[in-house]
């Protein structure tokens, strides 16, 4: 009952954020609709907004791309593959030696050129301030002639290239004040900031000089509403012309198409059960964990909350050889209880849950995460401790209250984490963030810490995606953690709008091409 009351109070206090903005503009539904008489306007909801929007400062470069506001060097494509954007090449000269040519005619919002000068700039500043765009990037130096920027880097970087799409490279204009980079950034896409209040809401305008062509919206006027049904109440109201990251089981509200328009996608997204691999979990003894991956059934959650079958630690919509991985995870209830059984996990006392081979009770603690404000990991808890108990395991459910990447900051054997696998559609920074020795999480692994040494030296691609299936079939096979499902993502908008389609890189929301009829 404690946690239905959280749940619809988070759902009130976002609609209440919606109904105060309303009404401190005097009716925002009347000047709406007298503004869209005259220019081409839509009010849209961010599931995620940061204090700032300085790119350099931990990730409020993904909320400025999300904007439509700034854009990077290089960008991902629906192929998960890297495509020219303020680049029109990124060349790889030797292992240590990148040529960069910056695309001619592009200036910034502010009328601004952008040069080989002003990208140094803006890295230059970037990397002062973002350890992030350091290790990504590991430059250790620059120069500038013309619109060619030659970069030299500190050791081989096999993923240098891809890592340029990550939104910490945001090339925004350096000459600013740090404050007035923080509170309006100025950057190369087709919107710029007019105002902004940190965490609430933003307004943006059309960029008169944007060099990719025409700009199909005026003015969008943004909010942030953290909580999945809010933004489905504020779609249904008409308060809102599009939002993202809508539920599955909300998606079918809006299925009639002569008012709202629906666009979902593959995602690079897994829901992804962390395991607690330390010494103080009962979850160190790898049996233990094989056992708990087979009494999983991942068909079954991805019938509850949509998506696919996770088959390992990358989304399925990456290329990176999931179908050579012969560590399958599969559904297996008799062969979880038999793997138990073996490994001295026995229900002593006859009461249907297994005790430790200590003969002390087995409970294992599972912190619920939510993500973007979604029931998603709730369901999906509630789902492997069904799953758990039929095999005979005790499994707690715990809320948490925070929607980031950090670990629960209490005893936990599980959480849940819905995480962006390929962010620069290469897998290395994510394998490096979760799997590596040195990573704060703790998984330790020789295999997977050579993978990450062969990958910095490893520049082409296939070879790439190939130590990634590797990586993956030894992640399966030892049960670092359990792969839920394969996210999906929903953006719907309101039938006047047009274009909003949802693309695989999240990052990706507001664009050129939205308009209005």
């Amino acid at each position: 009952m404690k946690k239905l009351t959280r749940r619809l109070l988070s759902v009130l206090l976002a609609v209440g954020i919606i109904a105060t903005l309303i009404a401190g503009c005097s009716s925002k539904t009347e000047d709406t609709a007298d503004r869209n008489t005259q220019t081409k306007h839509v009010n849209a909801a961010l599931s995620y907004m940061e204090p700032g929007l300085d790119p350099s400062n931990g990730t409020y470069g993904w909320v400025t791309i999300r904007m439509g506001v700034t854009e990077c060097l290089v960008k991902l494509n629906d192929d998960v593959e890297v495509e020219p954007l303020l680049a029109t090449d990124v060349k790889n000269i030797d292992d240590l030696t990148w040529e960069i040519t910056i695309r001619d005619g592009v200036t910034f919002s502010n009328g601004t050129p952008v040069t080989a000068e002003t990208v140094k700039q803006c890295l230059d500043r970037t990397l002062k301030l973002s350890s992030r765009a350091v290790n990504l990037s590991k430059i250790s130096s620059m120069v500038a002639d013309g619109q060619t920027l030659t970069v030299t880097t500190s050791e081989p970087n096999g993923a240098f290239k891809n890592n340029l799409c990550e939104p910490v490279f945001s090339i925004y204009d350096a000459s600013q004040s740090d404050e007035d980079i923080n509170h309006a950034v100025i950057g190369t896409g087709p919107f710029k900031v007019t105002a902004f209040a940190p965490e609430q809401s933003a307004e943006l305008a059309k960029n008169e000089t944007y060099w990719g062509g025409e700009v199909g919206l005026d003015t969008v006027s943004i909010t942030y509403i953290s909580d999945a049904e809010a933004r489905k109440m504020a779609l249904q109201s008409g308060e809102l012309d599009i939002a993202t990251n809508i539920d599955m089981a909300s998606a079918t509200l809006f299925s009639d198409a002569s008012q709202y328009n629906i666009s979902t996608s593959d995602s690079l997204r897994v829901y992804n059960a962390r395991i607690n691999t330390k010494e103080v979990s009962p979850l160190k003894d790898d049996k233990l964990r094989e056992a708990l991956s087979y009494a999983v059934d991942r068909e079954a959650y991805a019938e509850l909350i949509g998506g696919s079958a996770a088959h390992g630690v990358f989304a399925d919509a990456t290329p990176f050889g999931n179908k050579t991985v012969t560590a399958v995870l599969t559904y297996d209830k008799e062969k979880a209880m038999k793997l138990l059984d073996d490994a001295g996990y026995i229900d002593v006392n006859g009461d249907g849950i297994r005790e430790k081979k200590d003969g002390s009770e087995l409970t294992l603690i599972f912190m619920v995460k939510g993500s973007f404000g979604s029931s998603d990991a709730g369901v999906l808890a509630t789902a492997i401790q069904s799953d758990f108990k039929a095999v005979g395991i005790n499994m707690e459910l715990r809320s948490m209250e925070s929607s980031g990447h950090s670990e629960p900051d209490t005893y936990w054997d599980f959480y849940t984490i819905q995480n962006n696998t390929a962010t620069t559609g290469d897998p290395q920074s994510f394998l490096e963030a979760l799997y590596a020795s040195d990573s704060a999480i703790g998984y330790h692994s020789d295999k997977i810490d050579e993978i990450l040494e062969k990958l910095n030296s490893t520049f082409d691609i296939q070879a790439r995606y190939k130590l990634a299936a590797e990586a993956t079939q030894h992640l399966n096979e030892n049960t670092a953690d359990l792969y839920l499902t394969n996210g999906y993502l929903i953006t719907i908008s309101n039938a006047k709008v047009q274009n909003a389609n949802q693309p695989v890189c999240d990052y990706y929301f507001l664009t050129k091409d939205i308009t209005v009829k």
